[in-house]
């Protein structure tokens, strides 16, 4: 009987064991997840040129932009991640040289660098256009917009 105590303490200990690793790691991969959201939400200081330089390729004709406005970046939920994102307001001609008016895109930046655009008709999934929209409108509605004189300066 003796053994069977023995077995049963020893398997007790190293389940002890094994849970006190598992929260040394899960405190460490919190602490890791801490530092890289820190690295990500670095504040984009060159945020305007940036803009501009992703804007030459995001418009089909960069030449004709005109009445731009920007918002100064702040830190936005996206999904499950909180980075700087800044609204860009702005009239452009589409690809069939017809003038799109009052295009809002979000413009979200990673590390302190430009990332990616997000446009409330972006998605062909309905809930996540519904989602997108949300918080485009959410967050742009509300901004306090700058002339943006650079974008509209843009050449082909």
């Amino acid at each position: 009987m003796t053994g069977v105590w023995r077995r049963l303490r020893g398997v007790i200990a190293i389940a002890g064991f094994v849970a006190a690793l598992a929260g040394c790691a899960s405190d460490r991969t919190g602490e890791e997840r801490l530092e890289r959201e820190e690295r990500a939400n670095v504040y984009p200081g060159n945020y305007r040129a940036d803009l501009v330089a992703a804007m030459r390729t995001y418009v089909s004709d960069p030449a004709g932009v005109r009445d731009a406005w920007v918002a100064e970046p702040m830190i936005t939920q996206i999904g499950r991640q909180k980075r700087y994102a800044a609204c860009v307001r702005f009239n452009a001609r589409n690809g069939n040289g017809r003038s799109a008016e009052g295009r809002v895109v979000l413009a979200v930046f990673s590390a302190g660098r430009f990332d990616q655009f997000i446009e409330a008709s972006a998605s062909d999934d309905p809930a996540n256009q519904e989602t997108l929209s949300a918080l485009v409108k959410g967050r742009c509605d509300a901004a306090e917009y700058k002339r943006f004189p650079e974008l509209e300066a843009m050449k082909r």
